[in-house]
């Protein structure tokens, strides 16, 4: 249970230090930094168990051994993780949640054509179709040729493996 805690405690410096961080640092492509921040947080966890354990475990009781008790730690650090990854993808980079949030902003219903102008505090689709595909091209999915882009071959493996996903479920 010590493990657990810990992780807790070592995930929440870690977020708290990304979203300081995210205030103060504006960078181009923000997603290598959230795995930055989430990867520190894992390897400070793996590096400080040895030295948290002894004193935790004076204050919560581990019936498991160290060992149980380390791998349930990063276990539920990974879980953390994971989790804040997904959810800060889900505010970042929702388009549905998006257009929500900008006709929340308007007294009164949009059209189609609204929508698409005001997009985004009125930076509209073709500014939100650029930043989906700078992210891309910045998370090494795609790359840009002569003005076209292209999967690269990490990128074709991923597509065609959630496509088979999608078929499993009949989300196509």
């Amino acid at each position: 249970m010590s493990g657990i805690v810990f992780a807790l405690s070592v995930f929440i410096v870690g977020f708290l230090a990304h979203l300081v961080y995210s205030h103060l640092v504006v960078v181009e492509s923000k997603e290598p930094v959230l795995i930055r921040f989430m990867v520190a947080a894992s390897v400070a966890y793996a590096v400080a168990y040895p030295f948290a354990a002894p004193i935790l475990v004076r204050y919560i009781e581990s019936p498991v051994g160290a060992w149980v008790d380390f791998a349930s730690g990063l276990s539920a650090m990974g879980f953390f993780v994971l989790g804040y990854i997904e959810f800060w993808s889900l505010i970042e980079r929702s388009f549905s949640l998006r257009i929500l949030v900008d006709a929340a902003e308007v007294s009164g219903g949009l059209t189609r054509e609204e929508i698409s102008s005001s997009y985004s505090v009125g930076r509209g689709l073709d500014w939100m179709m650029k930043k989906r595909i700078d992210d891309l091209v910045g998370s090494r999915m795609l790359v840009k040729e002569h003005g076209d882009v292209r999967l690269t071959a990490g990128a074709r493996v991923i597509a065609r493996g959630f496509a088979a996903v999608q078929r499993a479920f009949a989300l196509e």
